[in-house]
């Protein structure tokens, strides 16, 4: 049932005119890291789950280079890193320390990243790093590591909690899936893939800060509606907030789903409150700078939108029938 919830959002679904060579390439490019297998991840999963198209909903304005790199991290992210978290290594703190700290390190300054390293993630991601760096500033460079870090660090939380058995309440797991999400590196890739970069003192001013944390909030309350019966036939019911809601107010399945869809609407709403002071910032920002953040804000668009549509068609969270 979660998978088919609707919910209505404001913005129009975009894609991307690059779609078919995006998908081409990246599935050219999981092969050439090693990614693509019958033990990992297989052509036909990658087609079934529509990660190409992901990338075209998600930045419809990239040019053709940046789509190929977006679609190469859908690709990268989905199988090779998230779902090895939903396995013995997302209950395994040391391990996963290990993981992330050898993929931490592909954004230190210096050497070559992934140079040498046998994990075929992580010489994926340094490639995907490099690429992503290119025509870049030292700002943007900066602030995309650290959001690449506090991603990783926010699933090294999660293992913690599962391995002391740790119980989330709703607002710890909005919080939690927030972080744990890839939005904010995905937020920072609409720059990237579009050719253009808002300036830092606008970047974190706070109503900019505000929309981009209620974009990855509706990001995650919407997979979590989707990924809900995945999560629940794994045993993984702790960082889910539908199944969260069920269990902590004694609520069906109906109820808990209608909660979820209220609580994206009130951000929605909240958005559309706070797009409107977008338009502030051009009493000091310059003429190609106001364009800027104003690209920024309808990426942002993008993002909840091309999501909501693809988590919908996917068949990542499509449940087989019942025997």
């Amino acid at each position: 049932m979660p998978q088919d919830v609707e919910f209505g959002l404001p913005w129009p679904l975009r894609s991307s005119p690059h779609l078919p060579r995006a998908r081409e390439h990246s599935l050219a490019w999981l092969e050439e890291f090693g990614l693509l297998g019958e033990q990992t991840f297989t052509p036909a999963e990658f087609t079934d789950w529509r990660l190409a198209e992901l990338a075209a909903y998600f930045f419809p304005d990239a040019t053709g280079e940046g789509l190929e790199l977006a679609g190469d991290l859908m690709g990268w992210y989905f199988a090779p890193f998230d779902d090895r978290f939903d396995g013995s290594l997302g209950r395994n703190p040391l391990q996963a320390a290990a993981v992330c700290a050898e993929l931490a390190a592909v954004m230190a300054p210096g050497d070559v990243p992934g140079a040498g390293t046998p994990l075929s993630t992580t010489r994926a991601l340094a490639d995907i790093w490099q690429r992503s760096c290119r025509g870049m500033s030292g700002a943007w460079r900066a602030r995309a590591a650290n959001d690449w870090l506090a991603y990783l660090a926010a699933h090294l939380a999660e293992t913690v909690d599962r391995r002391q058995g740790r119980v989330m309440d709703a607002d710890e797991c909005v919080s939690r899936r927030r972080l744990a999400t890839s939005s904010f590196v995905v937020i920072d890739l609409i720059e990237r893939v579009s050719g253009f970069e808002v300036p830092a003192l606008a970047w974190h001013t706070p109503v900019l800060a505000e929309l981009r944390s209620l974009t990855a909030e509706v990001i995650g309350m919407s997979n979590d509606l989707c990924s809900a019966e995945k999560e629940e036939a794994a045993g993984d019911v702790g960082n889910n907030l539908l199944l969260i809601l069920e269990r902590d107010r004694g609520i069906g399945r109906t109820q808990a789903a209608e909660e979820v869809v209220s609580a994206i609407g009130r951000r929605v709403t909240r958005f559309a409150a706070m797009e409107e002071r977008v338009a502030d910032l051009g009493c000091w920002l310059s003429e190609d700078d106001a364009v800027g953040v104003r690209r920024l804000v309808t990426g942002l668009h993008d993002l909840m939108r091309g999501d909501y549509a693809w988590e919908r068609m996917s068949g990542r969270y499509r449940t087989p029938p019942a025997e």
